[in-house]
């Protein structure tokens, strides 16, 4: 299982992946693909769709950013104008882009926050809303946004706001504000758990189920180095110690059971805490979910000279592998 915590680097990589193998285009296609089944998808009812379907434009845009910059601990302010049906969005630090900034080993993809304006305003305008970003401060993991009804573009000064006026602003009736800090909320966005399987399926789907691990292996090989690194340096237990870190953060250690015998490290997990999350929301784990386990840890064990066994891997996720040391 790749942690929901470390999404961001995969997204980034799997972006810089579909650019080798064909250019800008191929990046553009994926978004506009994940913006018709994940953002879209009105089976869900954590989308952006599915919001909107149940409150309109306006109101399924609050529902639904009010739910997913909590759960990514994000550094924001959102005044809400109900009269005039606008939200103005000031992301003093996006948690995202923050931690794509902070990795040392890897460089983020170029264009990496393009892909908010693709996913999210194709939605949007098929719910009369318009949706308009600044970037021009992304290196800094920083942006402003407004989102506004089609035809009726607030008259504000939006990138220039500063957050006291908005806060004054939403003194004024028929206004509201959201305003919080990073430590406020936990950063456990289980959502990007299906946005990753949905990477996989469409790279299975357009290169082939070889194409999928060949993103998956690449990608252990580039982020996971400094993990590979110190698993080379300590053996099993390092290994032993990530794997039950992973899920500690996933707050599903019920699940998980780890035997380190001499030269071998056996894993039990019951049920995926995945998969479980994926049925609380009406989805399905694409057939090629399983690579998360099987070529993740494959990877990591030759990378480390280790020998692998993938034992059995159920419908609910249910499985057993192990390690053995030479």
């Amino acid at each position: 299982m790749i942690s929901c915590t470390e999404f961001i680097p995969l997204y980034s990589e799997f972006f810089k992946f579909l650019e080798k193998k064909g250019g800008y285009d191929a990046v553009m296609q994926y978004w506009i693909h994940l913006s018709d089944t994940s953002i879209g998808d009105k089976t869900n009812p954590n989308s952006l769709a599915s919001n909107c379907e149940l409150y309109g434009g306006f109101g399924g845009a609050k529902a639904y950013w009010g739910h997913t910059l909590t759960e990514e601990a994000c550094d924001f302010l959102k005044l809400f104008d109900y009269k005039n049906k606008y939200i103005f969005s000031h992301m003093r630090h996006c948690p995202s882009k923050g931690m794509l900034n902070d990795l040392e080993h890897v460089e983020p993809y170029e264009h990496y926050c393009d892909h908010c304006n693709i996913i999210y305003t194709r939605i949007l305008n098929q719910y009369g809303m318009e949706f308009i970003r600044d970037h021009s401060k992304v290196d800094h993991a920083e942006c402003r946004s407004l989102i506004f009804e089609k035809g009726n573009m607030p008259d504000i000064d939006w990138k220039n706001i500063t957050d006291d006026e908005a806060r004054c602003m939403a003194k004024e009736e028929d206004r509201d504000l959201i305003d919080l800090k990073t430590e406020d909320n936990k950063y456990l966005h289980r959502d990007f758990h299906l946005i990753g399987d949905n990477g996989l399926k469409y790279c299975a789907e357009t290169y082939g189920e070889e194409g999928a691990r060949e993103f998956l292996t690449d990608y252990v090989n580039h982020y996971y180095a400094p993990r590979i690194k110190e698993i080379n340096e300590n053996g099993l237990p390092a290994l032993q110690a990530w794997i039950e870190k992973v899920y500690e953060i996933e707050e599903a250690s019920e699940v998980l059971h780890t035997d380190l015998s001499g030269n071998k490290l056996t894993v039990t997990i019951d049920k995926s805490p995945v998969i479980e999350y994926m049925h609380s929301l009406n989805q399905e784990p694409s057939a090629y979910y399983i690579e998360e386990t099987r070529t993740l840890y494959k990877t990591i064990a030759e990378a480390c000279s280790l020998d692998f066994t993938l034992h059995y891997y159920n419908e609910d996720g249910g499985t057993k592998f192990e390690f053995v040391a030479p």
